[in-house]
């Protein structure tokens, strides 16, 4: 059965939903209450940083907690499924995976039912060089003890880890575009992928494959430490895979996600956890 089709048609015709459903993966997991708390960790994107062209951050208009009528987040659908939300957004700019675990003992002790993660741009964009990439067993690590945190505390909330996105789709974007490269430059962002974009090179070349190569790395560790962990989902590369266009990009840096790039991640995130069955009507 389609869960997203069952929920859509049970709203249509005007059924009240007293509850989010989680699945029963794990015995005795308890459902969603109506009056359930979602809490968002990681970096800047999902602090929705610059997505509307200003400065500021904008958690009002992030993916997971956002409130905005402009981002049909994560905390919206289930309000939409009738489910009375409260939020914590604990994400911070700039922060990489080693950060995980102080955002997740501030929002664990909240009582969170629905958590995600979205990390690890940070962990390669902040390094100057190659070898200054936080390793994949490193990043493993980090998140793994972020995930024990949650569970200590809130041993029945489910945990959303979503993938990194992928830096050499975004490099793809943007390379050909002269106002992105010129703000690329001049803020100098992830240089470690971003830099010389003109430069075509077998060494610049064999520069962003690696730093590609290291995203993907830790997909793999996301994708491994879900795979061991019964209330823990991994959106399957959802995010890493998704088709970004330059509109979903902010005018601001060329980098962050726009409005529209918000509400792709959102899409994405949900359909997956949608289909592996977090929530269910």
């Amino acid at each position: 059965m389609n869960i997203l089709r069952s929920l859509l048609a049970s709203l249509a015709v005007g059924a009240t939903a007293a509850a989010v459903a989680l699945s029963p993966t794990a015995a005795g997991a308890a459902e969603l209450p109506s009056h359930a708390r979602i809490a968002a960790l990681g970096d800047s994107i999902t602090r929705a940083a610059v997505a509307d062209g200003t400065t500021a951050s904008q958690p009002q208009n992030s993916w997971s907690t956002g409130t905005s009528t402009s981002v049909n987040s994560h905390l919206r659908r289930m309000q939409a499924a009738g489910v009375t939300m409260t939020a914590g957004n604990y994400a911070k700019g700039g922060a990489r995976s080693g950060d995980l675990p102080g955002q997740a003992t501030t929002a664990a002790a909240t009582g969170p039912d629905y958590v995600t993660i979205l990390i690890g741009g940070n962990d390669v964009c902040a390094a100057s060089t190659l070898s200054g990439m936080t390793s994949a067993d490193t990043f493993e690590s980090n998140v793994r003890r972020t995930l024990d945190i949650i569970k200590a505390q809130n041993p029945d909330a489910r945990v959303m880890l979503a993938s990194a996105p992928s830096l050499m789709a975004l490099y793809q974007i943007g390379r050909d575009n002269v106002t992105i490269r010129t703000r690329w430059n001049l803020i100098g962002i992830c240089e470690i992928m971003l830099a010389d974009p003109m430069n075509f090179s077998s060494e610049a070349n064999a520069r962003r494959s690696a730093v590609e190569a290291r995203v993907d790395e830790y997909n793999q560790r996301l994708a491994k430490l879900a795979a061991e962990r019964a209330n823990v989902f991994y959106d399957n590369g959802a995010v890493h895979n998704t088709p970004f266009t330059r509109t979903d990009l902010s005018i601001l840096d060329g980098f962050h996600p726009s409005i529209a790039g918000q509400n792709k991640i959102a899409a994405e995130v949900w359909t997956s956890a949608l289909e592996q069955g977090v929530f269910t009507p």
